[in-house]
């Protein structure tokens, strides 16, 4: 075999080793949890472990208002919101010490229904 024959095939070989994907332990080492194989990606993981609790639908049936999980049990007006959206009951907000005025971060939280 000539010299250019023999470079030329080197080069081949060098190319197509370079078009074969990475192993799964070389992707990313950034990314946890990659896929170890090129079939499906795995589904997400859902946190069961802090769970919202559910409003109840209005005893009327206006589409508008729920029934909050907390006592007192107010009836909250979510317009604006959808089903599935995470809302805060303002009455069991805490009041500010320096302004008495309602904190409502420090209100209960829970998934409209």
């Amino acid at each position: 075999m000539n010299i250019s024959h023999i470079s030329l095939l080197t080069l081949t070989a060098a190319a197509l080793a370079s078009c074969a994907p990475y192993p799964p332990s070389l992707a990313n080492p950034f990314i946890p949890n990659q896929p170890t194989t090129q079939g499906e990606v795995p589904a997400p993981t859902v946190d069961t472990t802090n769970s919202i609790p559910l409003g109840r639908p209005s005893p009327d049936g206006n589409k508008k208002m729920v029934i909050s999980p907390y006592s007192p049990y107010n009836i909250i007006d979510i317009t604006g919101y959808s089903s599935g959206d995470i809302v805060g009951d303002p009455s069991t907000a805490s009041p500010n010490p320096s302004t008495g005025k309602l904190d409502l971060t420090t209100a209960k939280h829970f998934r409209l229904p």
